[in-house]
């Protein structure tokens, strides 16, 4: 019987059999009993396909992924969880792209603040024990914003009186690029996650290209690194997405350019003080 490896390894430690892709449940909220996925777009969960087949989170995933178009690409991740009896949350494609830029670019913090206040009911419903959620890597504002979203919608569980953990994982930058629990998969649970990546290569660009750039082996992990506080500002001074859109905007494919400081952080000491205002509703 083969084997594959959660770490660090913490005090106690029930092993699992091959397929799952683990060698050890160790004591980590990350693999816990009723997790939720928060993602931007519909393929991201194929980063971490050999935890969401064995843990079966709910769901949740903001766009449709039909980003300049007006087709979205949500049915293939909805058939990858039916195959993998994981359930789809209250949140499932539930956007076009383009109204969460315009919701961004128009300061919209109401937008925002109803899918905090939709996610923390789903926290709290379901129990959660824990979430994961896209980091926050400078390269995309849904993406940095989904970490904020998480990270609110947690406080809000909390302050109810439900403990639910944040994590992260890489959406762009990698496995290599955080540090934290590590899921290795063994090769049944990878050659899983690489059969359904392929599955979606010609709807989703990013397969090819992450693969170009980190090499096959890298995804064999999978780091969850824990979020303690989201209001900590983590992207880079100048973000990578401030830099694509000034060179759309150039080229006339965008309007404007999403500003970090003049649009990610208003929102977010905007949810910050909903957070802290809105304790006692819940």
């Amino acid at each position: 019987m083969e084997w594959t490896s959660w770490t660090p390894f913490r005090d106690s430690f029930q092993a699992k059999p091959r397929g799952l892709g683990i060698l050890a449940s160790v004591s980590v909220r990350v693999d816990s009993a009723r997790p939720v996925l928060f993602v931007a777009h519909p393929g991201h969960e194929l980063l971490i396909h050999g935890w969401l087949r064995r843990a079966r989170p709910a769901v949740c995933i903001l766009t449709d992924g039909s980003g300049h178009s007006s087709s979205g690409r949500i049915s293939l991740t909805r058939e990858m969880l039916r195959s993998l009896t994981a359930s789809e949350g209250p949140i499932f494609g539930t956007f076009a792209d383009r109204d969460v830029y315009a919701a961004i670019l128009g300061g919209d913090a109401g937008f925002f603040i109803a899918l905090v206040a939709e996610l923390a009911d789903h926290l709290m419903a379901r129990r959660a024990t824990s979430v994961v959620a896209d980091a926050a890597e400078g390269y995309n504002p849904v993406h940095d914003l989904c970490s904020v979203i998480a990270g609110a919608a947690c406080d809000v569980a909390r302050r109810a009186g439900v403990d639910v953990p944040h994590y992260e994982y890489a959406v762009v930058d990698g496995p290599a690029s955080l540090t934290g629990e590590t899921l290795v998969l063994d090769d049944d649970a990878f050659a899983a996650k690489m059969s359904a990546a392929r599955a979606m290569a010609s709807r989703l660009s990013d397969v090819d290209e992450l693969l170009a750039r980190h090499g096959e082996g890298a995804f064999r992990r999978e780091t969850f690194r824990r979020v303690d506080d989201w209001i900590v500002d983590r992207s880079m001074a100048s973000p990578r997405y401030e830099h694509f859109g000034e060179q759309r905007v150039a080229a006339g494919l965008y309007a404007r350019v999403i500003r970090h400081d003049e649009h990610i952080v208003p929102l977010r000491n905007a949810l910050r003080q909903w957070v802290e205002s809105a304790q006692c509703v819940f």
